[in-house]
């Protein structure tokens, strides 16, 4: 199975790189809302939002950095670890401060591909992962739109006694102002 995932991004990337580009890439800012729904055991679905950039390369090309605040929730379980149990800890809730970065690609004149890495940040536990979206924009006028994206991240979290690894899919509506029009 993860050989055919595996395949089917790659040969998603190639059509990518072969397509003929009449898209628009524009320097923004944007003010994003999703929910993500984790595929592991324990934990139940979460919201995020953040604050994301699109920095314009060329036409079809832009950098995205985002911030923002990101929550999946955790059953609060105590796990026991290891073979007489000798490490524990609480599945908890996984969320805080997430920081991303990524390219994205416009394949076409309102769709949308990225790929980047992305790192959250709280009290007492950390992540980092990488990240896939799918976007769909819808132009407003010459200087607004509203972007759907579907993404899709593997998050490993780290504790003290050991990490575990997540992943995690998502659903954002977000609302784009661009600088030029």
């Amino acid at each position: 199975m993860n050989k055919v995932f595996t395949s089917a991004i790659l040969t998603f990337i190639i059509a990518l790189m072969y397509t003929t580009v009449y898209a628009q890439a524009h320097s923004g800012i944007g003010l994003g809302l999703g929910v993500n729904i984790p595929f592991a055991s324990g934990y139940s679905p979460g919201v995020d939002v953040n604050i994301q950039g699109n920095i314009r390369l060329s036409h079809a090309f832009a950098l995205v950095p985002a911030i923002g605040v990101k929550q999946i929730k955790g059953d609060n379980a105590i796990i026991h670890e290891g073979p007489l149990g000798y490490s524990t800890y609480t599945r908890g809730d996984l969320g805080g401060v997430s920081l991303a970065f990524s390219g994205k690609y416009y394949f076409a004149q309102q769709w949308s591909a990225s790929a980047g890495i992305v790192g959250i940040i709280n009290a007492d536990r950390s992540s980092s992962g990488g990240t896939l979206v799918l976007g769909y924009q819808v132009p407003l006028d010459n200087q607004n739109a509203v972007e759907f994206s579907l993404n899709g991240s593997v998050l490993k979290w780290s504790r003290t006694s050991g990490s575990n690894t997540v992943p995690v899919a998502g659903l954002r509506i977000a609302y784009n102002f661009n600088f030029r029009r």
